[in-house]
């Protein structure tokens, strides 16, 4: 529910609550018609939405609500949207949002209104009344201020998952959600074949960029998404129907040709071969944001992966970051349909130099990242920030220097610290913009990975399901970000890599349990999967047996 907003000559300032927004319309002291202003031609009021500091017109989010409770949309809007939707307007928990390029049209016999509009995470959300007594010559003006501008420090975020949308549409979308990289997939189940072109998409320019990729699909081994692809991966018409051959060697033939790999929506489907994949070091990255919660169990494969009552996907990506792998964190909403808003989950990568596609696949693969579905992070170790490699010497180096600081749109509890998966310090937030800091001199003890994360206490909302598909109502973030499952606010950075006197990050217990989870995949393998010939069988439990050894020996060197 929008409510009226207090504001100023200086900016608008949002009132919610983490239950959604305060008050209802019905209630709200909206202006009086007033047909003085409308004349008497009775012409749509154009809304413009500017740019606070540039004065320029920008792309948005709109959503509009009438004086008793009813959704209005813009002119030349559809007023309802098919069921089956994929692209354009969205529509989530009960709301309607329309994506504008910078103005909008209203038919004045539908004031008095009130608006709400948004662009991503680094803006204000403006809201307000939008009544005839506050037009002038029939125009309305939304002003909408950035109080964050991460690009400027060399931070690009972008969309690694995206589905069923046309280039064209994607620009709009992207634009208006402040997202300067979206990465459209094509796969098994989808009909965009023939808009891979093997280079940045032509609606891309300046600081949007569009490049159409590829999810690589198991319903047993998993998913990946593919990144700065020449040519695709074959098979892409079907799922791939055998166990063989194993993901390992499409992501050979992904790096063979310059590209990026991430396993797909990891907290929801670790699936079968992903620790196969990190161990034999064919990944780059895992997409930690994604579907669903990094805090909840997984969805999918849950009889192949044990001890699922006590690991998350958060602290499976720790267990394989504890085993001494490097593993950036990255981030896409899988958007298939209009309940989710292109960019809702974002990684944001640092870039070196001139921004393009190449330099920000770079990034990708350094590690210079933090995922987000709102908090802005800075993080460094020694003044080096996430993807460093830091080589230290217990007889000369004695601290850790970190520095670590989140600001949010929206709220969330604290700020964490995390050294091989334990907090080692906390702080909470404050002000309008949610900030928390932590500077912290942390005596060396050994060699270890540190990063930071920013989130909601997850029994923020003990109603909530956050497994299930596409809720009615969900937590605040999802009533303004469309995404599949419920969200709560959530930041995590890559880790900086600290290595002591040359010896790496082990850890026993750790690689005993994916000892134990590969152990599960051989035992289907032998059991129950699907091979055109004994030989590619032979061939997969061989390569599993293999990952399986790296466990072994890295839980020895743990001891």
């Amino acid at each position: 529910m929008l409510v009226a907003m207090t504001h100023d000559r200086a900016h608008f300032h949002l009132n919610f609550s983490r239950r959604g927004f305060l008050g209802a319309v019905a209630a709200a002291k909206i202006a009086k018609p007033a047909r003085a202003q409308t004349g008497a031609s009775g012409q749509p009021v154009v809304c413009r939405v500017i740019d606070r500091e540039s004065g320029r017109p920008v792309p948005a989010r709109v959503r509009l609500v009438d004086e008793h409770s009813n959704e209005v949309v813009p002119l030349g809007h559809a007023p309802a949207l098919a069921e089956d939707a994929q692209e354009g307007d969205v529509r989530f928990q009960g709301r309607r949002y329309s994506y504008v390029d910078g103005e909008f049209r209203v038919d004045p016999r539908r004031l008095p209104l009130q608006y709400q509009v948004l662009k991503g995470y680094e803006y204000g959300i403006a809201g307000g009344d939008l009544s005839a007594a506050l037009t002038r010559d029939g125009m309305f003006t939304i002003p909408l201020s950035r109080w964050s501008a991460a690009a400027d420090r060399g931070w690009y975020s972008g969309d690694i998952h995206i589905h069923h949308i046309a280039p064209k549409t994607c620009r709009l979308e992207m634009d208006a959600e402040d997202l300067n990289v979206a990465n459209i997939l094509t796969s098994d189940f989808t009909r965009d074949r023939a808009e891979f072109e093997g280079k940045l998409n032509a609606y891309s320019s300046g600081k949007s960029l569009i490049y159409v990729n590829q999810e690589f699909r198991s319903n047993h081994f998993g998913h990946m998404c593919l990144l700065n692809l020449k040519q695709l991966i074959e098979p892409v018409a079907t799922l791939q129907p055998d166990a063989y051959p194993l993901h390992a060697q499409v992501c050979d033939r992904v790096h063979a040709q310059g590209g990026y790999v991430s396993w797909a929506h990891f907290p929801s489907m670790p699936a079968l071969e992903s620790p196969l994949d990190v161990a034999l070091e064919k990944l780059d990255g895992l997409e930690i944001l994604c579907v669903l919660e990094p805090r909840e169990l997984p969805v999918f494969v849950r009889q192949q992966v044990p001890e699922m009552g006590a690991n998350s996907g958060l602290r499976m990506w720790y267990r394989y970051l504890n085993c001494g792998f490097r593993l950036a964190a990255t981030a896409g909403t899988d958007k298939m349909t209009t309940f989710v808003t292109v960019g809702a989950n974002r990684v944001y990568a640092n870039v070196e130099g001139e921004f393009n596609y190449r330099n920000w696949v770079d990034a990708l693969k350094r590690g210079r990242t933090f995922v987000s579905n709102n908090p802005i992070m800075t993080f460094t170790v020694n003044r080096q920030g996430p993807g460093a490699h830091l080589a230290l010497a217990s007889g000369k180096d004695r601290a850790l220097e970190i520095l670590a600081r989140a600001e949010s749109q929206l709220p969330y509890d604290k700020l964490e610290i995390v050294r091989n998966g334990e907090v080692i310090a906390a702080a909470s937030p404050s002000g309008p913009r949610h900030t928390a800091e932590i500077r912290l001199e942390y005596p060396l003890r050994g060699s270890c990975w540190i990063a930071a994360r920013a989130m909601e206490d997850l029994g923020r909302y003990p109603a909530v399901n956050f497994s299930e598909i596409h809720r009615g109502e969900g937590t605040l973030f999802s009533s303004l970000y469309g995404t599949r499952r419920p969200e709560n606010v959530f930041a995590h950075t890559s880790p900086v890599y600290a290595t002591v006197d040359g010896k790496p990050v082990r850890s026993w217990d750790d690689a005993q349990y994916y000892v134990g989870y590969l152990q599960h995949a051989i035992d289907w393998l032998k059991a129950d999967a699907r091979f055109a010939s004994a030989e590619d069988r032979k061939s997969s439990i061989a390569a599993f047996e293999q990952a399986s050894a790296v466990y072994q020996q890295r839980a020895r060197e743990g001891r």
